[in-house]
């Protein structure tokens, strides 16, 4: 395996809003830990947004949403909530996997469910955000998110939500990648 070493400057300071919501989250027994790649494409838009429905709308009871460059960037709460989570969800924008070789980087031995996103959703997306309407953004992230809630959390959405959802265009699946490891 070939590695890449970075140097990654080191800050005193934490962010209060980031260190308040581990703590808060740092909960007995441990939630599932859900982090997304968040990348600058539109696929890594709809993982961040699919980490975020599924943490903070379709499975809140269970899960906490992990800030990438927190968790990255410094040993504090957000990688702690990583650390003590039963089962840590990666939920990629594409084969690249940034968030779950990131935080195997800091965490060795850390092996999270990969959820390749843009395998889940048949719309065929740019790298642009700006070239694709937010409503297929949410449309595509939603697809996901269930998907995620189904198959890794075994959590399902209240019956209010189910029916006030609209027909999503990118509700067809093209496949079932996920993985342990990236293996």
């Amino acid at each position: 395996m070939n590695y890449e070493t970075i140097k990654i400057e080191k800050v005193e300071k934490t962010c209060p809003a980031c260190e308040e919501y581990a703590e808060k989250h740092s909960t007995n027994p441990p939630r599932i830990a859900v982090m997304a790649c968040e990348g600058a494409c539109a696929k890594g838009e709809v993982a961040r947004i699919a980490a975020n429905l599924v943490a903070h709308r379709l499975a809140r009871e269970n899960t906490v949403r992990i800030c990438l460059g927190g968790a990255f960037t410094k040993d504090t709460g957000q990688r702690n909530l990583v650390r003590r989570a039963n089962k840590t969800i990666a939920i990629e924008g594409c084969f690249i996997s940034c968030s779950s070789r990131m935080m195997k980087g800091v965490l060795p031995g850390l092996c999270p469910e990969i959820v390749q996103a843009d395998t889940l959703y048949e719309a065929s997306l740019p790298f642009g955000i700006d070239e694709v309407s937010e409503e297929e953004l949410g449309e595509c992230a939603r697809t996901v998110a269930e998907a995620v809630v189904a198959g890794h959390i075994k959590n399902s959405a209240s019956t209010d939500e189910k029916a006030s959802r609209k027909e999503s265009t990118c509700s067809s699946s093209k496949s079932k990648n996920s993985t342990c490891c990236g293996k």
